[in-house]
């Protein structure tokens, strides 16, 4: 771990009938051998992203990024729901809990999938009133 940094929380989901548990916090707090989710591209272990979602520091990924993303991690859980998945940015806590909130939904979460990530994951997640209605907006398909 970089600088004393260490996972956030966690985020337990059901996905494809599997239980998982997403990590959250810091990138640079990726475990070893984790399918990781790096929304901040200065990280110093940000190459070890399996997927990139570049977003500045209190703002908004791109949707179709987004989207993308959000895809990507469920096709790996539903591949292989052992594997470890990690979602971080600096601090782990505005960009990575909207990108957790519209993974929750993707997953099936009912009602507020913000609300479920706060409960579960921290009190605190997406931090900015943009940030709060992008992952409140979300919609999967």
């Amino acid at each position: 771990m970089t600088g004393g940094m260490r996972i956030r929380g966690t985020l337990p989901l059901v996905v494809a009938g599997h239980p998982v548990t997403i990590t959250g916090g810091p990138f640079d707090s990726i475990p070893d051998g984790a399918f990781g989710v790096c929304l901040e591209m200065q990280a110093e272990k940000a190459w070890l992203a399996d997927v990139a979602v570049p977003t500045p520091d209190f703002g908004l990924p791109d949707p179709a990024v987004l989207r993308d993303a959000v895809g990507r991690v469920l096709a790996q859980l539903e591949a292989d729901p052992g594997r470890p998945v990690h979602v971080g940015c600096r601090a782990g806590i505005g960009r990575t809990g909207l990108f957790m909130a519209c993974l929750a939904r993707a997953a099936g979460v009912e009602g507020d999938a913000l609300d479920y990530v706060r409960a579960h994951y921290l009190p605190h997640a997406a931090e900015t009133a943009e940030q709060q209605a992008m992952a409140r907006g979300f919609a999967w398909p």
